[in-house]
């Protein structure tokens, strides 16, 4: 393994409007200087926003309108420079021109773009590895493959170099079903995509081919797209090198491009037997560009992980698919809501053991509160840590425990979920503990708040008074009850006498 670069590189995609403002000015090379006036505060409170199926159509067609101007940054052409320094002068001009049609982009009403890395020397390492490699593989997650594809990068490879290969390979189809995996397959072809499906675990692929499902895995020409485990990938790569087998001909170098967190680091891994390049959870954990030698004939060049521009609902999404660190979420609500929006609220009580209230629109604050109270998860004040426990929910989701899976266009959505879910049960498990919630009014909604005045309104031991007895009661005069007991040979006993008013009048 070769590290081509000895310094990291930290991956920026989000930026406050200072940070942004400071950004282009030093692309620009503009100097300036910091004036004091007057100031004010600036109060902005977001309502959560949970988009419907007719948003989510409507907002697909928008973006297939304006999907030419999701562009990347492009290096200058050799021509167009001489020296490094008029190479970086270009270089930053192009960065500034790019961020500026990106800004433009989303003043478009009803287009929200994802954040997109924004570290110029990130690019930069795209350009080395496509510069560098004959195929290009751009890995995506087989949950949802559009989000994570980028096809101005197809198109910018081409411009390099017409020669060049590229190969989608869609990486954690295990999590599918294998009609799921059909309906893709059937969309990829008729994209005239060059698709792979595969999964860096350890030969899951081989339990669905061995199924014996036609719709799975049909015997056409077609099930070239299916690889069940490294070697039959390997040979893939090379075939699409046209590899030589003379002794001084050039490795094929394949440059592995993608998202944070869809499994670059994973794959090379597996395909190199051993663990070349490190593996985390957190998004990004790629921030150099190195190349692993697999044989004489194949060598891999990994790409630190890009957020690549694209069109999406919001942060919201962007956490739901875990390309932004769930530890960096501090909005959960917004996040949940969408979950709920998308995975029946049956399955999430049937895997966390938990029991929601029966509502049209399910409560993300009822959710949380469940999972917190059931998990333990109690902050200081004695109420559930809902923050906690959304981020153990999304990081469920990110592995593949909690599933929800995009459909192809033209499928609907509503059908290829039922793949994924199984039918209801009966809801048994968790009674006891939504009882304890409402007991406590940490369940919200109209039916539950409207019970709950009606139970308070009607009892008849409403204005119930404590009344301590006589022992608690400071000894008065002529009273015969000691204030402390004590016993014959002179002991006190204390027990029980700071016991928590809650404890004793818990009703």
């Amino acid at each position: 393994m070769e590290h081509e670069v000895n310094h990291y590189i930290d991956s920026v995609t989000d930026e406050t409007s200072l940070e942004e403002f400071l950004a282009k000015a030093e692309l620009a090379g503009t100097e300036f200087t910091a004036e004091k006036e007057q100031f004010k505060i600036i109060e902005k409170n977001s309502a959560i926003v949970v988009p419907t199926r007719l948003d989510y159509r409507a907002n697909l067609e928008l973006q297939k309108e304006n999907e030419h101007r999701l562009r990347i940054p492009r290096r200058p052409a050799k021509e167009l420079w001489e020296n490094m320094d008029e190479l970086t002068r270009l270089e930053n001009d192009a960065f500034l021109q790019w961020r500026s049609d990106l800004s433009e982009l989303q003043e478009v009403d009803g287009l929200v773009l994802t954040p997109f890395e924004r570290n110029p020397d990130m690019w930069r390492e795209l350009w080395r590895v496509i510069e560098k490699s004959d195929i290009i593989v751009q890995i995506v997650d087989a949950r949802n493959p559009l989000l994570f594809r980028s096809k101005d990068l197809d198109d910018y490879v081409k411009e390099v170099d017409p020669a060049k290969q590229i190969l989608l390979l869609v990486n954690k189809a295990d999590l599918l079903k294998p009609d799921q995996l059909a309906s893709w397959k059937e969309f990829f072809k008729k994209e005239n995509i060059n698709v792979i499906f595969w999964s860096a675990m350890d030969d899951v692929l081989e339990t669905i081919t061995e199924d014996g499902e036609e719709s799975a895995v049909p015997s056409t020409s077609t099930s070239d797209m299916f690889v069940t485990n490294k070697d039959e990938l390997i040979a893939k790569f090379k075939e699409l090198g046209h590899v030589s087998d003379e002794p001084s001909a050039k490795p094929v170098m394949v440059g592995m491009v993608g998202y944070p967190n869809v499994g670059k680091s994973s794959t090379i891994n597996k395909l190199a037997g051993g663990k070349k390049v490190s593996v985390s959870a957190t998004p990004g954990k790629t921030r150099h560009f190195q190349t692993i030698h697999i044989d004489s004939q194949l060598c891999l060049c990994d790409c630190p992980g890009l957020v690549m521009p694209s069109f999406s609902f919001g942060r919201s999404e962007m956490f739901l698919n875990g390309i932004l660190p769930i530890d960096q979420m501090r909005d959960h609500f917004g996040p949940t809501s969408l979950l709920l929006s998308r995975v029946p609220v049956h399955v999430i009580e049937a895997m966390y053991s938990i029991m929601l209230p029966e509502m049209e629109n399910p409560s993300a604050i009822n959710l949380l509160n469940s999972l917190a109270f059931m998990r333990g998860f109690m902050a200081s004040s004695g109420i559930p840590d809902c923050s906690r426990a959304a981020r153990l929910m999304f990081k469920d989701v990110v592995n593949g425990k909690l599933m929800w899976a995009a459909a192809p266009p033209g499928v609907d959505q509503e059908e290829f979920d039922r793949l994924s879910y199984p039918e209801r049960k009966n809801r048994d498990i968790g009674r006891v503990q939504m009882e304890k919630l409402a007991k406590l009014q940490l369940l919200e909604g109209d039916e539950l708040k409207g019970s709950q005045f009606d139970s308070q309104h009607f009892a008849g031991n409403i204005g119930v008074a404590h009344v301590r007895d006589s022992k608690a009661l400071p000894q008065r005069l002529g009273s015969v009850v000691p204030t402390v007991p004590v016993q014959a040979n002179g002991k006190k006993h204390f027990k029980g006498k700071k016991d928590k008013l809650r404890r004793i009048y818990n009703e």
